[in-house]
């Protein structure tokens, strides 16, 4: 054991106090055997993660989370969808919408981000629990009622220090973009709203596209959008996806000096049909300028 009844740290575990984790777990693996505590030891063929910023392995931690309860919430985006309410183009990602939703899980909306909208709630003074308000003052006032205390500060309250999730955001952006959650009767908001098409990407499909149906009909009873048109995604010929720590993506600018804008335009449409992805090649751009 290496704590003591106090639960401070006993001299068995300050030797390992200060020590990178990585060398710690060597050399308890050390203690163990010179105490003869260690009964074996095994390999295990594992795969893990590593962050491609650092290098470094990407363990897991438990913590507390918010979480978003879905699966009643989710129903009339997954029936409309269903029925041909909102057509998505081309059909066959409706297989895929279907899987999603029959099998969507409780939504975790918070993230330990120094940025993004605050979880708007706030721990009661030495305990946690919690109240839920728009606003300070607001929470102020539940805490109030619900410990009764009436000399409470604003700062004896602590608001949580995850952020939402960047998709609790977007989800709202149909609604949002007229103000429609804050003022729902503005005329731009009613005239706007639903409009008629979206267009992007397969990839996105459960994550943004379904997430502003559940808010369209949660929050302004209406769909968003009448259709959903899913291109390809633009990859390189060993079907990466294009990315800049990758470097595997071309220069705009560099092909137009080459090959014109239009050659350019024209050797991207050759191949990209509706939801079928382009494998990129520097000789599509060559032939829409010989067209």
């Amino acid at each position: 054991d290496i704590f003591n009844v106090d639960g401070t740290l006993n001299e068995k575990a300050q030797i390992f106090v200060g020590e990178d984790r990585f060398v710690v777990r060597e050399k308890i693996v050390e203690k163990l055997r010179e105490e003869g505590h260690l009964v074996k030891v095994e390999n295990y063929v594992n795969k893990v993660g590593y962050s491609e910023r650092t290098d470094v392995a990407i363990e897991p931690r438990l913590s507390l989370q918010w979480f978003l309860r879905m699966k009643e919430l989710s129903k009339p985006a997954y029936e409309n969808v269903m029925s041909g309410e909102i057509r998505l183009v081309p059909e066959k990602f409706k297989n895929t919408y279907r899987h999603w939703m029959e099998n969507i899980r409780d939504w975790c909306i918070s993230r330990q981000l120094w940025w993004g909208h605050r979880i708007p709630a706030w721990y009661l003074p030495e305990s946690e629990d919690f109240v839920v308000a728009e606003t300070p003052v607001e929470a102020l006032k539940f805490a109030m009622e619900k410990t009764g205390n009436r000399l409470l500060q604003i700062e004896d309250l602590r608001q949580d220090e995850d952020v939402l999730d960047t998709w609790f955001s977007s989800w709202l952006w149909p609604i949002s973009v007229f103000d429609g959650i804050r003022y729902p009767d503005n005329p731009d908001f009613k005239y706007y709203y639903p409009t008629s098409d979206l267009v992007t990407a397969p990839e996105i499909l459960f994550f943004w596209v379904a997430r502003m149906i559940i808010a369209g009909y949660e929050f302004a009873g209406e769909k968003p959008f009448e259709n959903v048109y899913l291109t390809g995604i633009v990859r390189d010929k060993q079907r990466r996806k294009m990315s800049k720590s990758l470097g595997n993506s071309p220069e705009p600018l560099e092909l137009i000096k080459k090959y014109g804008a239009d050659g350019v335009r024209v050797g991207m449409m050759l191949c990209s049909p509706a939801g079928g992805d382009l494998l990129f090649d520097e000789s599509l751009t060559e032939q829409g300028r010989n067209f």
